[in-house]
C-alpha cells in the first residue's frame, strides 16, 4: 500500500475513533444498573451478561416515565417540525421571489434578511426574552416556536436562493406565456424542482432546533425542550443516576437519526446542489 494512502486511511481512523468514543461510552454506561456504575473498579468493566438487558431496560423505562424526558421529547418534537418545515417553505416563497420575480433591489433583501446569522445568538437572548415577555409569550411553546422559526429563516433563505439561482428562468417564462400564474410556477414548478433544497434545509434546521440548549434554558421553564431537560437532569446533585442519563440522551438521538436515514437519498443529493451558478 502506497505510503500516501496508509496515512490517509490512519487519518480517517483516527477521525472515526473520535467519534465512536462518546458512543461507546454512552452504551457502556446504559447498560449497568446505577449500583454496578458505582461499584464496579473500572469503567470500561462490564457487568454480567445476564443483567445487561434488564439494566438497559430498566434504565429506558426510568428515563422515559420518571422524569422529564417524555413531555421535553414531544415538545421538541413540535418545535423541530415547525421550525424545519416553516422555515422551509417560507425560504422558498422568498428564494423563488427574489429571484424569478421582478422584485426591486433583490440582494438588497436577501442580505437584509441574511445578516441576522451574522451576529452569535447571545446577543438577541434579552430582546427576545422582552419581546416574548410583553406578549406574554414567554415560557411559551408558541413563543418558542416564533423564536425557532425566525432564527432559522436567514440560513434557510441562503441554501434556497443558491438554489433557485440553478433553475432556468425559461421554465417560468414558459409557463407564464402558458398562462400559469406566478402562484401555479411556484407550485407546479419551483417547488417540485427544489425538493432535494427544501428536504436538506428541513434536516439542518430540524437537528439545529433539537439540539438547541441556549434558547430553551433561557425562554422557558415549563416547555422545554429534551436538550435542555437533559441538561437539568445531569445538575441534580446526582438524584437522576448517570446510566438513566445516558439512556436519555440516546432517546433524543432518535429522532435526529431516523429523519436522516429516511431522507438520506434526498439529503445526499442535496449536496450536489451549486451554490453559485
Amino acid at each position: 500500500m502506497q505510503p500516501r494512502k496508509t496515512a490517509i486511511y490512519l487519518v480517517l481512523f483516527l477521525f472515526a475513533l473520535v467519534w465512536v468514543f462518546p458512543i461507546a461510552v454512552v452504551i457502556v454506561t446504559t447498560i449497568k444498573s446505577p449500583q454496578e456504575f458505582r461499584s464496579l473498579l473500572g469503567f470500561w468493566d462490564l457487568p454480567h451478561m445476564k443483567s445487561v438487558l434488564p439494566n438497559t431496560a430498566a434504565n429506558f423505562v426510568y428515563a422515559w416515565a420518571k422524569t422529564e424526558i417524555k413531555a421535553a421529547f414531544f415538545n421538541s418534537i413540535l418545535y423541530g417540525m415547525a421550525a424545519g418545515i416553516g422555515s422551509a417553505f417560507v425560504a422558498s416563497l422568498a428564494g423563488y421571489s427574489l429571484v424569478h420575480l421582478n422584485i426591486r433591489a433583490p440582494q438588497a433583501w436577501f442580505l437584509g434578511i441574511f445578516t441576522g446569522n451574522f451576529f452569535p445568538f447571545q446577543m438577541f437572548l434579552i430582546p427576545l426574552y422582552l419581546f416574548l415577555n410583553s406578549l406574554n409569550l414567554y415560557d411559551t411553546r408558541l413563543g418558542l416556536i416564533f423564536v425557532y422559526f425566525g432564527i432559522c429563516v436567514p440560513f434557510a433563505l441562503f441554501v434556497y436562493r443558491n438554489y433557485a439561482l440553478t433553475i432556468p428562468r425559461e421554465l417560468a417564462e414558459a409557463a407564464r406565456m402558458d398562462g400559469a400564474s406566478k402562484w401555479g410556477i411556484y407550485w407546479r414548478i419551483f417547488l417540485p424542482l427544489s425538493k432535494s433544497a427544501f428536504v436538506v434545509i428541513f434536516i439542518f434546521q430540524f437537528t439545529w432546533t433539537w439540539n438547541d440548549l441556549l434558547f430553551g434554558l433561557v425562554l422557558s421553564e415549563n416547555c422545554r425542550p429534551v436538550m435542555t431537560t437533559l441538561a437539568r437532569l445531569s445538575g441534580f446533585f446526582g438524584s437522576v443516576p448517570i446510566p438513566v442519563i445516558m439512556a436519555g440522551t440516546i432517546i433524543a438521538s432518535i429522532p435526529t437519526v431516523l429523519i436522516l436515514l429516511s431522507l438520506q437519498r434526498y439529503f445526499i443529493r442535496g449536496f450536489t446542489i451549486q451554490i453559485e451558478k
